[in-house]
This record gives structure tokens, C-alpha cells and sequence, in this order.
């Protein structure tokens, strides 16, 4: 056997091994969430998920959420449930660190996954919202998270649409908070988009449905918040979403994530 024969022969195993060892990890990643499926609190899910993509190389990570997010666009409707939140950009970077989701990134655009513009740093969004931003309060946040925590209605009022992320994620978790003022906030064009991610990481609040409906057709949110968003929009309102988005990207990924539904 020459040398080209023997090159040739090393190939095609290491290529037999990276797909027999992708394989695996796709069955272990559908196990995993059969797991996951039975834990009720959305923290502790999420939680149990980055453990298990904290051991693994970062082609391994990467092949386990393109299965996930395989499963998000395609699945079931009882595992795209399981998988809500799962896929949030910003908590995946606070939990797996900046560097190693970058490596991770880097390794699913590689292979062509389209999972890989959710992995996206926020500095390549394509963000259109408009320039006007809410004024800044005078209170330091110290007090504005203090204030919001109170079941005051005119306080939930004046301290909704706050520019601090930490107001609002605190305002959140408000008794007195209505679906409403959510959707409110989040369809705003004024909002930053930090605040409109702290939305979408409460477990609480993104499992509503005109929410994530809000969010997914707000111009200020980041491309890879509404990019996660649109595998749970229902048809009509993802046909919306591709055919009027005024973001080409996102009525590209919504044009995309359509015919891979209706091919499945």
C-alpha cells in the first residue's frame, strides 16, 4: 500500500470515528433531555444542562446543541417544551464562560450548523431599533431595585421600562406584575437589549406565549435572542415574521427554519 492509499485509509476512519462519536453524543443528548423532562424548575433544567456541556470538548458541546436545537426546530411539541431556555445565548455564556462558547461557536459554524448565529457575540448583532433610549433615572439602581421590589402598582408603573437590566430582572419577579406589562416591555423599541434577554431568561415569563411573540417581533432584540425565539412561534405568525421582519437576517432565519418544518 502506498503512501496516498494509507493517507486516504487514515482519513476515512478518523471521518468513520468523528461520525460514529457524533452519533453518540446525539444519543446521549436525547437521553439527556428525557432527563431534563423531568425536572419542573426551569433554573435547575438549565442548570443540569450546562454540567453536562462543561464535560465535554467543544466540538462534543457542539454537537449537543445542534441536537438540541434540532430538536427545537423539528421535534416534538413535549421536547421543544423541555428545551425552552435551554438555548438562551447570554445565559450560556455567563454559565460556559465567553472563551470556551466561542471555541464551541467556532466549531459549529465549521461544520455548518445553523445553531451557530444563536452562539453569536452581542457586538455581531444586527440590532435596528430606534435611537431614542429611556431616559436615566435620578435614583441610584440601588434604590430602583429596592423600589421595584415593593407590590406598589405606581412604582411597577414608573420603574418598568428602566434602562438597568437589574431593575428590570428585579421588577420581574413582582407579584404584582401582569402579563400585559411583560409584553409591553418587551414589544418596546425603546428598551435595551440586555433588558429585553433578562426577559427572556425568566422562566416564568417566557413560557407566555404573547411574550415570546413580543420579543420575536421586536426590531431592538438582538439577533440571536429572536434567532432562539422562532422555533416557538406558531406557523402564522413565523410566516409573518419571514414575510414582514424589516431585519433581513432574521426573515432569512425565519424563511429557513419554515422549509426545514415543512420538509420534516
Amino acid at each position: 500500500m502506498d503512501g496516498a492509499a494509507r493517507l486516504r485509509l487514515a482519513r476515512g476512519l478518523q471521518t468513520f470515528q468523528q461520525a460514529a462519536r457524533r452519533l453518540r453524543i446525539g444519543h446521549d443528548t436525547d437521553r439527556l433531555l428525557t432527563l431534563l423532562g423531568g425536572i419542573a424548575d426551569g433554573d435547575l433544567r438549565f442548570h443540569r444542562f450546562t454540567e453536562h456541556l462543561r464535560d465535554r470538548t467543544p466540538a462534543e458541546a457542539g454537537w449537543v446543541l445542534a441536537r438540541v436545537w434540532e430538536q427545537v426546530t423539528v421535534g416534538e411539541g413535549r421536547v421543544r417544551e423541555i428545551c425552552l431556555g435551554l438555548l438562551d445565548p447570554q445565559r450560556l455564556q455567563d454559565s460556559l464562560g465567553t472563551t470556551h462558547l466561542e471555541t464551541v461557536r467556532g466549531v459549529m459554524a465549521a461544520e455548518g450548523e445553523m445553531g451557530a448565529v444563536l452562539l453569536a457575540p452581542r457586538a455581531q448583532q444586527l440590532d435596528a431599533g430606534d435611537d431614542e433610549t429611556v431616559p436615566r433615572p435620578k435614583e441610584p439602581v440601588g434604590q430602583r431595585i429596592s423600589l421595584a421590589r415593593r407590590p406598589v402598582r405606581r412604582l411597577l408603573e414608573r420603574l418598568l421600562f428602566d434602562p438597568d437590566a437589574r431593575v428590570v430582572r428585579t421588577i420581574l419577579g413582582n407579584p404584582r406584575l401582569t402579563e400585559g406589562d411583560v409584553v409591553a416591555l418587551a414589544a418596546s423599541r425603546r428598551a435595551a437589549g440586555d433588558v429585553l434577554e433578562v426577559i427572556a431568561q425568566n422562566s416564568r415569563w417566557i413560557t407566555r406565549y404573547p411574550v415570546r411573540l413580543a420579543l420575536a417581533n421586536n426590531p431592538a432584540a438582538p439577533a440571536r435572542l429572536v434567532v432562539s425565539l422562532l422555533p416557538y412561534l406558531l406557523r402564522q405568525d413565523l410566516r409573518a415574521v419571514a414575510s414582514s421582519s424589516p431585519r433581513p437576517d432574521i426573515r432569512a432565519h425565519a424563511e429557513a427554519l419554515l422549509a426545514r418544518q415543512l420538509g420534516a
